[in-house]
């Protein structure tokens, strides 16, 4: 009876601390998220842009989560370039309130979580593609208005991501948005050392 009760207590104790740090992270999250979205209202606002981000470096001065859009923002980034490219009126830092509310890995240093760039393009009222299946990433390219290409990996230990923009295919290229350029599907897609790879089809 006496090792049931504590066997109990010790479960209890766990789960309050559990539950504890979970709350904890939801409140860090939603200040943070404040105190950014007030930061990025003011510094975009200031800048004045209305074009495509063509390189997310330029915008280092933007928060997300405890780093920055330069460093971690591709995310957000390709959400609000597919926006500009439907000629929607669009507030750059009211797309990364939406990720720092709850859509971020490790509180944005470990940049955008997947699922969270999928539910904000609904949000947009946008259809949405998506598959893990490396042999349907070409179809789903194709087949789509515009694709962001997704992966992680680590490199000399050290983690690396990124969500590409790509769209307009001629026939053996397509154009790409941050990095921007004209590239082959391979050329695109061949990255090394990635442990997840996901590709995202975006339909009006």
């Amino acid at each position: 009876m006496k090792k049931r009760k504590n066997k109990f207590k010790v479960l209890s104790i766990f789960l309050i601390v559990i539950f504890g740090l979970i709350f904890s992270s939801r409140i860090v999250c939603f200040v943070k998220a404040e105190i950014n979205h007030k930061h990025n209202l003011e510094v975009w606002q200031s800048l004045n842009y209305d074009d495509l981000i063509y390189d997310q470096s330029d915008f280092e001065n933007l928060n997300f989560g405890f780093g920055n859009i330069g460093a971690n923002g591709c995310g957000p980034t390709s959400i609000y370039n597919i926006l500009k490219l439907e000629n929607r009126d669009v507030n750059f830092a009211d797309i990364i309130y939406k990720f720092d509310l709850n859509g971020e890995n490790v509180y944005g240093i470990g940049g955008s979580n997947p699922i969270k760039v999928i539910k904000v393009l609904r949000d947009y009222k946008f259809k949405v593609t998506c598959t893990l299946d490396g042999q349907q990433f070409e179809k789903v390219a194709k087949n789509s208005k515009y694709a962001i290409f997704v992966y992680f990996g680590i490199e000399n230990f050290v983690p690396f991501g990124h969500y590409q923009l790509l769209y307009n295919f001629d026939g053996e290229k397509y154009q790409t948005i941050n990095i921007t350029g004209k590239y082959t599907f391979n050329e695109i897609t061949n990255i090394p050392n990635t442990f997840l790879e996901i590709m995202i089809g975006v339909d009006v």
